[in-house]
């Protein structure tokens, strides 16, 4: 069994039908696909795709949630309250949902290819994703994250959650396409989360994420395509499916040199503990 833990797929590669990705994701032993929101109209769709084409051989779950950058317009012309009342019937509206996000913190950092992140900025994504923790506890739903460059931010922001309006809570989550190192993994192991490997880690100028997939326990790893995008090698460059997952899971069992078969496996156990598939 493969699960593709995080995929988009409201995005569909140029001249690919939704029935044809899903059938050459079957073919690859996939038999579970996250199709995880962005933004609230992304959210929806996912429920629609989930609800819609799961069937008995391939299950299709959904997420609900509002990605740092691409979903800023959308609280800009909705407010922020009112987004997240909006992704909380969202959550309760499906028993496909599974998760809140993807969600968390984006900066860009001077001499990057982007302007840099202002404060202002910065101060906005976290009130959205302060938001979006707060909720994933009070719905009792696993979190994924997005992180650039602003590990520590997160890391304090999941501990500070763990008192939650004064009681203990339970939250849990993963690290969705892992881009940090073995500190920053170590971080996240403490923290009880989760982290999901994608297609990067196959690129040849990725070594800390390969150095990362070869120390993580089997225990707290996930596999996902993000698709469409971050194709892995040998197609990297061009658009991304489920059916790839499969190269990813192969790669990192090559790194820790195992069986393919011990991956799938424990990527396969881990989403359904997190997760709490049906």
């Amino acid at each position: 069994m493969l699960i593709d833990s995080h995929a988009h797929l409201d995005f569909l590669p140029e001249g690919r039908t939704i029935d044809e990705i899903l059938a050459d994701s079957k073919k690859a032993g996939v038999d579970k696909i996250v199709c995880v929101g962005t933004s609230i109209e992304a959210s929806k769709k996912s429920i629609e795709v989930a609800e819609k084409y799961s069937r008995d051989d391939l299950q299709i779950y959904a997420t609900c949630g509002i990605h740092p950058q691409d979903g800023k317009d959308e609280v800009g012309e909705m407010d922020l309250l009112q987004c997240i009342k909006t992704l909380k019937q969202l959550a309760r509206s499906s028993k496909k949902v599974i998760a809140v996000g993807e969600c968390g913190l984006d900066y860009y950092l001077e001499g990057e290819k982007r302007v840099p992140t202002v404060d202002k900025d910065k101060q906005f994504q976290r009130e959205l994703f302060k938001k979006q923790i707060d909720l994933a506890v009070g719905l009792n739903l696993p979190l994924i994250i997005h992180c650039r460059n602003a590990w520590d931010e997160i890391f304090e922001m999941i501990s500070n959650s763990k008192n939650w309006r004064g009681q203990s809570s339970t939250l849990k989550g993963v690290f969705h396409s892992w881009t940090g190192g073995v500190e920053a993994a170590k971080k996240v192991l403490e923290l009880g989360f989760y982290i999901s490997f994608s297609g990067i880690v196959t690129f040849k100028n990725a070594p800390l994420v390969q150095e990362t997939a070869k120390m993580v326990t089997l225990e707290r790893m996930l596999i996902e395509t993000d698709s469409p995008f971050l194709a892995p090698e040998p197609h990297r460059g061009s658009k991304n499916e489920p059916k790839n997952v499969k190269i990813i899971a192969d790669f990192i069992a090559g790194l820790r040199n195992v069986s393919p078969i011990d991956i799938y496996s424990a990527t396969a156990a881990n989403a359904k503990r997190l997760f709490k598939f049906e």
